[in-house]
């Protein structure tokens, strides 16, 4: 025979609820600054990718095309003619960049002429934060037909780095040989 005072519970206590809710926050407190670590080292790791994708795009292409070619930072990389910056601007490459092939047909060390054919434009960074150049302000690379850098200034390898300045560990510096070639030293505290 079944007993009719016995009553089903159904759903939750207060108590049970509050301790389920204790213990979504104490894991929350403690996952949160791992997340956003995660989340700065991918952003990084994006734009360093971008960024050597270009660089190698920009290498191959004068080489391809037997002259020279050009990857710069520009301040405003979506206007309908873009032109290159100096290295002043606040967030540095982060602003963005073009790639031109140089006919030097009007200005001579680089600067984007009207006819100059623009081979990619990359946009600004927002998310990721600064782009700042190494020993010196590097503002633009210049590629030979060789492939190798026509480097105006004397002067080894040229360093960026990527990231907010208050998180070493999540920076990347990335170095440009005089030979062109692009790579990853390491984090914020490695130089080329």
């Amino acid at each position: 025979m079944v007993n009719k005072n016995i009553r089903k519970s159904s759903g939750l206590t207060l108590i049970e609820l509050l301790v389920a809710l204790s213990i979504v926050a104490i894991l929350t407190a403690v996952a949160l600054p791992t997340f956003q670590y995660v989340i700065q080292s991918v952003q990084v790791s994006s734009a360093v990718n971008s960024f050597l994708a270009d660089i190698r795009f920009a290498r191959s292409e004068a080489i391809r095309r037997g002259g020279s070619v050009v990857m710069c930072r520009s301040d405003d990389p979506q206007l309908a003619a873009p032109v290159c910056s100096d290295a002043s601007g606040a967030a540095g490459w982060a602003s963005g960049w073009i790639i031109f092939q140089d006919l030097g047909l009007t200005s001579a060390g680089g600067g984007k002429d009207p006819e100059d054919p623009l081979l990619r434009v990359h946009a600004p960074l927002t998310a990721l934060g600064t782009i700042s150049s190494g020993q010196a302000a590097v503002s633009k690379f210049r590629f030979a037909a060789t492939g190798r850098l026509l480097n105006d200034s004397l002067g080894l390898d040229s360093s960026l780095t990527f990231g907010s300045v208050d998180a070493a560990a999540v920076q990347r510096v990335v170095c440009v040989g005089l030979g062109g070639r692009a790579r990853v030293a390491g984090d914020g505290t490695k130089s080329c």
